[in-house]
């Protein structure tokens, strides 16, 4: 199937994700990986003006919610996927692919979908059962970025069934809206 084509926007916000090949956990300590993260994270958000709305990494793939005033979300997941691949395969002294495929994206046009989809990616912890409370895994910015108690208590109460599949239907396509 080939890669869609990137909407270039500066208008909404952008759901990302990748994971690792195979779906194998990264080949390092996660705390190292989540090291290189927030290392590439601040240095892209100065280098090509990403504002990052949610991070949230797992054992084989992240989650990241972000805005692109310059509309330059390829050249900024060229810069972190490479860099955060580089410095993995490096540590691990591995020299095949980190991650299986490009990353996917999801334009996100709505703003309550945006809130689900940040729930969506805070989630993740709970719903892999490594968690009970968003604000308690250590390898998500939600403590960085949300400071309104009201809000994370929203994030820690589970999504429906249906909520939860039509956010992970969305979040297949183009387009969120």
């Amino acid at each position: 199937m080939p890669r869609k084509n990137l909407i270039r926007t500066n208008l909404h916000p952008y759901h990302i994700t990748t994971r690792s090949n195979n779906k194998e956990w990264f080949y390092i300590p996660i705390q190292d990986v989540w090291k290189f993260c927030e290392e590439l994270i601040k240095e892209g958000e100065i280098e090509f003006n990403v504002k990052i709305e949610a991070f949230v990494l797992m054992n084989n793939h992240y989650h990241l919610c972000l805005y692109t005033p310059d509309e330059n979300l390829d050249k900024f997941m060229r810069f972190f996927n490479k860099g955060l691949s580089e410095k993995i395969s490096r540590q691990a002294g591995r020299i095949n692919r980190i991650f299986g495929a490009p990353y996917k994206w999801t334009l996100i046009k709505n703003e309550l979908y945006f809130y689900n989809v940040l729930r969506y990616i805070y989630q993740n912890p709970l719903r892999a059962g490594i968690m009970r409370r968003c604000e308690d895994y250590p390898y998500s910015d939600i403590s960085k970025k949300i400071k309104d108690r009201a809000l994370i208590d929203w994030f820690n109460q589970l999504a429906c069934k249906y909520e939860l599949e039509r956010t992970r239907k969305n979040l297949k396509k183009y387009e969120f809206i």
